[in-house]
């Protein structure tokens, strides 16, 4: 049986039904993703993980004649060995970069503190003159002010540093903890990967499965595709205008711009505008022109290619994306980022099933 068309389907039930279908569909999909994919996501990441890798072993062993143990067991390592190898060239750049910058620190905060008081000095006397203060009144005032924020702000880093350090910990032991779960699955995988697989194909959930699997990798895909390239664009753009500067620290802080410029609403802009404009203030003009042409440049390969890519590919009007990070990351955070779309993809997918369902 064919199935049913939006339309009809709008015309058999009526709108409490729809709206109905519509809350137990959006609610399924958020219990799932707060509850169901924390527990599920290391084995999850490891089957598609060995899912991608499988073709190269079937080419080893069915092509080349490779032994079963070598095919898995030499697939396995080049891929471990690559992945480790680019984590460690990168901690290392960052590690780099973060320890020139903390024993450049000091410097750097005299600096401020001597471009803030010139500045500040300056707005300020024009205040006092223009609203015919006493000289010094608005400094002083802006001095309490200033005081009162950094004693505030220090008493409750102190307060909660304890807590902070803990959640550090705890946070880099729940990560190492998945990355080993991820290892260990797919070196179990290696012997049952096609046992598994077999399993899930003859199971009772595997049509309902499947027709969600094919629709997140058309979208969901293409989702992660465009943002992983949009990333690394800006983050070239911006390591190389830091560059350009003779920044030290370009990369970790064109990498920091890149993916705060992520964040829905926050953007590159919340970094670089500012920049210029304190660059402008010290009269250092070369670098603020520079960081204006990283932010446009930044805004215009996100407005285009985001458009573009997210909008052709996963079949998303802008205010449905737009609505989804947003909703996202209200619900969970910095993952809503990920989640909110691929959480609108699943409803929709789940809508026209549901749809098709009734209409047969």
């Amino acid at each position: 049986m064919s199935a049913m068309p939006p339309a009809a389907f709008c015309e058999k039930h009526p709108l409490w039904y729809r709206l109905i279908v519509l809350f137990i569909i959006t609610a399924g999909v958020y219990l799932a993703f707060r509850y169901l994919l924390v527990i599920f996501i290391p084995f999850i990441i490891a089957y598609l993980i060995m899912r991608m890798l499988f073709p190269v072993i079937w080419f080893l062993r069915h092509r080349w004649r490779f032994p079963g143990w070598l095919a898995y067991g030499g697939t396995l390592t080049v891929f471990f060995g690559t992945v480790f190898g680019a984590v460690l060239v990168l901690i290392w750049q960052f590690w780099k970069q973060l320890k020139l910058f903390l024993q450049n620190f000091p410097v750097y905060r005299q600096e401020f503190l001597q471009l803030y008081d010139n500045q500040t000095g300056y707005l300020c006397g024009c205040f006092d003159r223009w609203m015919s203060l006493p000289a010094g009144s608005a400094q002083e005032y802006l001095s309490r002010w200033t005081s009162g924020v950094i004693a505030g702000s220090s008493a409750k880093l102190s307060e909660h540093a304890g807590n902070l350090l803990t959640f550090c910990f705890s946070g880099t032991a729940r990560f190492l903890t998945v990355i080993l779960i991820i290892v260990v699955s797919m070196i179990a995988l290696c012997g049952d990967m096609q046992v598994v697989h077999r399993i899930y194909r003859k199971s009772s959930f595997y049509p309902v499965v499947h027709r969600v699997a094919v629709t997140l990798k058309q979208s969901g895909l293409a989702y992660l595709k465009s943002q992983g390239i949009i990333l690394m664009i800006i983050w070239i753009v911006c390591s190389v205008s830091l560059t350009l500067v003779h920044n030290p620290y370009s990369i970790l802080i064109g990498c920091g711009i890149a993916v705060f410029d992520t964040f829905p609403v926050l953007g590159s802009g919340m970094i670089l505008v500012p920049w210029a404009v304190c660059a402008a203030f010290g009269q250092n003009y070369y670098v603020a022109v520079i960081l204006m042409i990283a932010f446009i440049l930044c805004v215009v390969v996100r407005d285009l290619l985001e458009a573009h890519m997210m909008g052709n590919n996963m079949g998303l009007l802008p205010f449905f994306m737009t609505a989804a990070l947003y909703g996202g990351v209200c619900l969970f955070g910095v993952w809503g980022i990920l989640l909110g779309p691929f959480g609108v993809i699943l409803i929709l997918s789940r809508k026209k099933e549901r749809v098709s369902n009734d209409y047969i």
